[in-house]
């Protein structure tokens, strides 16, 4: 955890989902602002929650897969990785007092 002051999240809708590193989906607030669609994940000892994104589309409207995994383009991103992490921090921080362990 971070030596910053958390991030104030607060916990709107959780909807556990797992596969692969997917845990679920989150919908949380942070002050005024309402994010929707927040991917929770877990690999080894590494958790984190990652902002929207969505699918890159090709020219003829398919989504463009790399690797057989479809590609995802950032809707909107933290200016920094401290700020990134703070948040994640927080939001599983959150998940975790009222729904428990995650991972």
């Amino acid at each position: 955890m971070s030596n910053t002051k958390p991030m104030p999240v607060k916990l709107l809708e959780w909807r556990a989902m797992e596969r692969n590193t997917l845990r679920g989906f989150a919908r949380v607030s942070v002050g005024a602002l309402e994010i929707t669609y927040v991917t929770v994940h877990v690999s080894g000892d590494r958790r984190w929650a990652s902002l929207p994104a969505k699918p890159q589309i090709d020219k003829e409207g398919g989504v463009i897969k790399k690797d057989g995994k479809t590609q995802y383009a950032k809707v909107i991103a933290w200016l920094n990785k401290e700020t990134q992490d703070r948040f994640s921090e927080a939001v599983i921080a959150a998940i975790e007092e009222t729904h428990g362990p995650i991972g």
